[in-house]
């Protein structure tokens, strides 16, 4: 597929709704792909490999923004689950990203006097 270079405002809006509940901490960043003739593609960047879990998640995904995207025609949503261990810019974004969790230094730093740590 070849993707446009942004997302429709109507896209994102429904994913806004779409991925509520379905984001957990083994997901990395998701992507969505668009392109001239109305085909979706969801990806899920995962810090492992995916299972049966991830799998059923992004199906959730589709499913809740094929029931949200109103008049909007689709002709097509498909899903991926990728693993990743590359640095954030280093992904693809297909047409954007709607959802990237921030990576902070492995560092623990133990604060004086007191049992909290602090990345």
């Amino acid at each position: 597929m070849r993707f446009v270079a942004n997302l429709p405002d109507w896209l994102v809006a429904c994913f806004r709704i779409a991925l509520l509940g379905e984001i957990y901490c083994n997901v990395w960043a998701i992507a969505v792909g668009f392109d001239d003739r109305n085909k979706v593609l969801i990806r899920y960047y995962l810090d492992r490999e995916p299972t049966d879990f991830d799998l059923e998640s992004i199906e959730i995904v589709a499913v809740n923004f094929d029931a949200l995207r109103g008049g909007q025609e689709v002709k097509e949503v498909a899903v991926q689950c990728v693993y990743s261990a590359v640095r954030m810019n280093e992904l693809d974004p297909l047409s954007g990203f709607i959802f990237a969790r921030r990576e902070y230094g492995m560092n623990v730093i133990r604060l004086p006097n007191s049992n909290v740590t602090s990345e």
